[in-house]
């Protein structure tokens, strides 16, 4: 899968679109310390709530590397960016693209499906095996 030719995904940080248009974050990325049942978890992404809008949209030019379904995550789609990027994008319900697919950023991939909290997509960047915080990445709203 070849990204050479495609715009670069590094540049895209603090000004990068939001996967979902006027998406909320009601959790954040990395340790999350429970007090009432003394636990940490750990989260690799964010978790966005959709308003009215619930299409996905990809966040950069990219190539749809996987779709598939992963426990406690659902249906899964992982985009390959340049520089070795790739995003992840889960809970959805209707996907609207195939493996092998080339994708612009803003292109629509998906509908959020609904959980225990609304639509909330769980989103996600690696840089290789590195998890980055999206919130470093979104353009301010």
């Amino acid at each position: 899968m070849n990204t050479s030719s495609f715009a670069s995904f590094a540049e895209l940080k603090g000004k990068m679109i939001w996967p979902l248009h006027k998406g909320k974050i009601i959790r954040k990325f990395g340790e999350t310390k429970n007090k009432s049942l003394n636990t940490v978890t750990l989260n690799y992404g964010v978790d966005l709530k959709a308003e009215k809008d619930k299409n996905i949209r990809s966040v950069g030019e990219g190539v749809v590397a996987a779709i598939d379904w992963l426990p406690g995550y659902g249906n899964v789609i992982i985009v390959s960016h340049k520089n070795n990027y790739r995003t992840v994008y889960s809970h959805l319900s209707e996907i609207f693209i195939s493996e092998g697919d080339k994708v612009k950023a803003g292109s629509v991939l998906a509908i959020v499906d609904e959980g225990i909290d609304g639509y909330v997509l769980h989103f996600e960047i690696w840089n290789g095996r590195d998890k980055q915080n999206p919130e470093l990445w979104f353009a301010k709203k």
